[in-house]
């Protein structure tokens, strides 16, 4: 029987430091033993696809694979409205509430996994807080054995807050320590980072402080295209030629690429970081007495490229692009690349946000502290 004392220390073991893998199975043991069961599963994180396709199940005891298809959401794998989920304090459910039998076998997780190990009842624990879906947990059990008891979700219930502490926990210094590792690559700045496995070709992490990133929204439609971004400016770079001009995206404008190589927080995959500057932090009306040439010129030079660089996307000479630059500046009334960024890209004046200069390229002559166009 299960007493408070030791309900208590199943609520610890719950939240004890260690990886996100062993907190997964942590979380899974857990639950197995204030409610006895043969099958257990657990997906975290606040994006759909990324937490159905890095989940953890238990079978008997026994660590089984997840056969998430690329792009499934979770949501779609256990047919669950994340509106309706949120929108109560309540967290454990069991499966005959939430949709009949035939309908629920039908959903693509107990389809490619319950039915085959035999599982038939379920109980589901929704790990929400404020408004956000943390994960989904839950508990399986075959035909022979009983459906879980009003009780039993009870319990479940009383452990909720412990696990949505320990993912809340896991997924802040996982945020940290990504952002930190894109930083060091890419120095501080505005607008989105977004971290390429280079090898894998597809989009591993994204973030931004100040509009928030939506992944199944902001990055999934767009991941092949910021791929193609990343690799098409290193193999420039490479190759000692003048960078591409800097994409356009849904996102905005990439205006930096660095590589991150061996990163314990990637797995240590080959990656590049990518900053990628939003539409809205633009000041168009600050370009409107620029000539054609004059706004081309200016967008590399916030983007960061160096003069040689300028000179061969635009066509021009470097002498010829050292005229354009005065011209702009002048116009402008800046003295320098780093005002013409503060005044083109940088929050108007009443943003809480301080204006802060992007990190040019390496191969940039502001890179080296020598800004050759000024």
């Amino acid at each position: 029987m299960l007493t408070a004392s030791s309900l208590r220390d199943v609520q610890l073991q719950v939240v004890l430091p260690g990886t996100r893998a062993s907190f997964r199975r942590r979380a899974i043991d857990a639950l197995r033993s204030v409610v006895p069961a043969p099958g257990g599963f657990f997906f975290f994180g606040k994006e759909d696809s990324r937490a159905y396709a890095e989940g953890t199940r238990l079978v008997d005891g026994t660590p089984r694979p997840s056969k998430a298809a690329g792009g499934v959401l979770l949501s779609s794998a256990f047919g669950y409205d994340l509106k309706s989920v949120v929108s109560t304090s309540r967290r454990a459910y069991a499966d005959a509430e939430l949709y009949p039998q035939a309908e629920r076998l039908g959903l693509s997780y107990y389809r490619d996994h319950s039915l085959a190990d035999g599982f038939t009842h379920a109980a589901l624990l929704f790990l929400h807080e404020g408004g956000i879906l943390f994960g989904l947990a839950g508990l399986e059990r075959r035909t022979s054995e009983p459906d879980f008891s009003v009780e039993e979700l009870q319990t479940l219930e009383g452990l909720a807050p412990f696990i949505v502490a320990g993912a809340r926990s896991h997924l802040q210094y996982d945020e940290l320590a990504k952002e930190a590792a894109a930083l060091r690559a890419l120095s501080r700045g505005q607008g989105a980072l977004v971290v390429i496995d280079r090898d894998k070709k597809k989009v591993v992490w994204a973030a931004d402080r100040e509009n928030g990133i939506d992944w199944d929204q902001d990055i999934v439609p767009i991941g092949d295209l910021l791929t193609t971004a990343a690799e098409d400016s290193l193999a420039a770079r490479a190759r000692g030629e003048a960078l591409p001009t800097p994409p356009r995206l849904p996102l905005g404008t990439v205006t930096g690429v660095a590589k991150i190589d061996g990163d314990p927080v990637f797995g240590a995959a080959r990656c590049a970081v990518i900053r990628v500057e939003h539409p809205q932090l633009q000041k168009p009306q600050a370009m409107d007495g620029l000539s054609r040439r004059e706004r081309e010129i200016a967008r590399l030079l916030v983007a960061g490229y160096s003069g040689v660089n300028v000179a061969a996307i635009s066509g021009l000479s470097e002498n010829t692009v050292r005229t354009y630059v005065r011209r702009l500046y002048a116009k402008l009334g800046v003295a320098n690349r780093a005002d013409l960024v503060r005044n083109l890209i940088a929050p108007e004046p009443t943003s809480v946000h301080p204006p802060s200069v992007l990190r040019p390229p390496p191969d940039s002559s502001l890179a080296l502290g020598d800004d050759t166009l000024d």
